[in-house]
């Protein structure tokens, strides 16, 4: 089975441009973890409270919700390097609105902004993996993109607590500093998001065509590997979104609760970077059980300690965990569907995480405001918890033996 070039004949190679396409989702993850905190910092300095904060972060992934797939759709039809670059527009746009926001509406449409941005780009990058993958590599790939990803995350975060805290002032200053910082750096990223070529078309063997939402949904694995990825993703977000209320309450600063989340986005880039070797002793199966199960128990207990170090630990090893999680469900949806749908399929996972991040935030800000924002890491642990056990009855039989 042919497959497609990376780019066209005059573009960069595959080597090089899957190098761009790493620095340039390290940037903009750099931009959406830092921004996703100070969003809710932003909140609470204009009068909102843990339920707005719930209701704004659900609207992160309002529009992803109706268009996740249609893009994946347009990625499959080689339009990769126009959406990414689109994508990184959108995202530099919505950083611009949410910086001048001057009440929660304003903060609101920024974040709606921010993940249309964010979808765009994220399906776009993610069809570009397989294509730029040697054949059998899709696990090591989505591993070395993913791990982009999560240095980005803990570059963006104690970045933007160091910018905040520099030169003092009110923490609205503070926050708009950071988010000027982040939008210079998106800035910096978009030449080498330009220089990415859409994926020229050529024909494929035994090409069936789309395949349709329908018939993706009922392949054997497809259902259990969305939860898996919605489940991690959810918790990544409820993180982001609810540690700062959970600091205010223990008097933490903005720049410790951005070293406690970046201490989770660094355990991700060390499971990330050792995957490969992992995936050499420990079954694919495993390890995607392993990934909600593990987590699910240090997320429950967050609530149940004021300690800035043990919150460290338990974040650290649900960090850890859940680097693990992220690429493998990538490849195990894109194995599941044909060349022509791997986009697609990604898509359709990609709209599952926005269900989550739509649906469970707005789930959160009801608990939080009816019995506090610890309940919303109890409901959060028991998520993982429960979506572990739907991994597990997926890939039983595959547990039992020695080899995925």
């Amino acid at each position: 089975m042919s497959s497609r070039p990376a780019a066209s004949s005059t573009g960069p190679s595959k080597a090089r441009s899957f190098v761009f396409l790493c620095v340039v989702t390290a940037a903009l993850h750099a931009a959406y973890s830092a921004v996703r905190v100070l969003v809710s910092y932003r909140a609470l300095d204009l009068g909102g409270d843990a339920v707005a904060i719930g209701v704004i972060t659900a609207l992160f992934a309002l529009l992803p919700l109706f268009v996740a797939l249609q893009v994946g759709r347009a990625v499959d039809r080689d339009r990769a390097g126009t959406f990414l670059q689109a994508g990184l527009v959108l995202t530099a746009l919505a950083v611009g609105v949410i910086t001048v926001s001057g009440n929660l509406v304003w903060l609101g449409v920024g974040n709606v902004l921010l993940g249309f941005g964010q979808i765009l780009a994220m399906v776009a990058a993610q069809g570009f993996v397989p294509v730029l993958a040697e054949p059998n590599s899709l696990d090591q790939r989505f591993a070395a993109w993913t791990l982009s990803v999560s240095v980005g995350q803990t570059i963006g975060l104690p970045v933007a607590g160091l910018v905040s805290a520099w030169g003092g002032g009110a923490r609205d200053a503070a926050t708009t500093r950071a988010l000027v910082a982040l939008l210079v750096l998106l800035v910096l990223a978009a030449p080498l998001a330009f220089l990415l070529r859409n994926p020229a078309t050529t024909a494929r063997e035994g090409d069936e065509g789309p395949q349709s939402l329908a018939t993706m949904l009922v392949i054997p694995g497809m259902g259990p590997a969305v939860l898996s990825s919605l489940a991690v993703l959810t918790s990544m977000d409820l993180v982001a979104a609810y540690l700062p209320v959970l600091g205010e309450e223990h008097g933490f600063t903005v720049l410790l609760v951005t070293i406690l989340i970046a201490v989770r986005t660094g355990s991700s880039v060390l499971s990330r970077a050792f995957l490969p070797l992992l995936l050499r002793h420990v079954t694919r199966a495993r390890l995607l059980v392993s990934a909600t199960l593990c987590s699910g128990v240090p997320m429950a207990l967050l609530p149940f300690t004021s300690s800035p170090v043990v919150m460290g630990a338990m974040l650290a090893v649900a960090g850890f965990f859940w680097g693990i999680g992220q690429p493998l469900t990538m490849s195990w949806v894109v194995g599941l569907v044909t060349d022509r749908n791997r986009a697609s399929a990604l898509g359709l996972r990609l709209t599952g995480n926005r269900i989550g991040q739509f649906i469970v935030p707005l789930g959160a800000s009801a608990a939080a405001g009816a019995a506090g924002v610890g309940s919303v890491f109890l409901a959060n642990g028991a998520l993982l918890l429960g979506s572990a056990f739907v991994t597990w009855s997926s890939l039983r039989s595959r547990l039992s033996s020695p080899s995925d």
